[in-house]
């Protein structure tokens, strides 16, 4: 499957926010999907980068749109990696990849994420991208959902 990694412009954000409702598996717990109103805003004003499907037949809701990465500044001058999902058509490709370190090229400041301590592989894709945990949050959105909070210097890719 071919693509390209490319700065999302506001007419995308329909097609991410389909792709967000249909990327992530179901853990047994309610996925809140972000709103087409917050894909709109983030497309103009937050690093949004998509992977772009050449391919002539569209994946369904998300159009030409396999993968896609939102990462905004914080109020202590760093970066958060919000999400980073790849459509499941599409997945096993490199696309999750390519939106990573073209994301942490891009980084002019150190680069946090969070993930499920639980979810082994994340954690070591993460780690081989130069991550490191921060700290451990115990309830970080639910009482039962922790996370480990993962930085990365910015400004390079392996």
């Amino acid at each position: 499957m071919s693509s390209s990694i490319e700065p999302a412009v506001p007419a995308d954000f329909f097609h991410i926010a389909a792709l967000d409702r249909i990327s992530w598996v179901q853990t047994g717990l309610p996925y809140i999907a972000d709103g087409e109103h917050i894909w709109r805003v983030w497309c103009e004003y937050a690093t949004v980068l998509v992977a772009r499907h050449a391919e002539a037949q569209p994946l369904s809701e998300s159009g030409d749109v396999a993968g896609a990465l939102v990462m905004f500044p914080t109020l202590t001058d760093e970066l958060f990696l919000h999400k980073i999902m790849v459509h499941p058509d599409a997945r096993g490709g490199g696309i999750g990849s390519e939106l990573m370190r073209a994301a942490l090229r891009r980084a002019s400041a150190a680069v946090l994420l969070t993930v499920d301590p639980d979810n082994n592989a994340a954690v070591k894709l993460y780690r081989n991208f130069g991550f490191d945990v921060r700290e451990r949050i115990d309830g970080y959105y639910r009482e039962q959902e922790d996370r480990l909070l993962m930085v990365h210097p910015g400004g390079s890719a392996p």
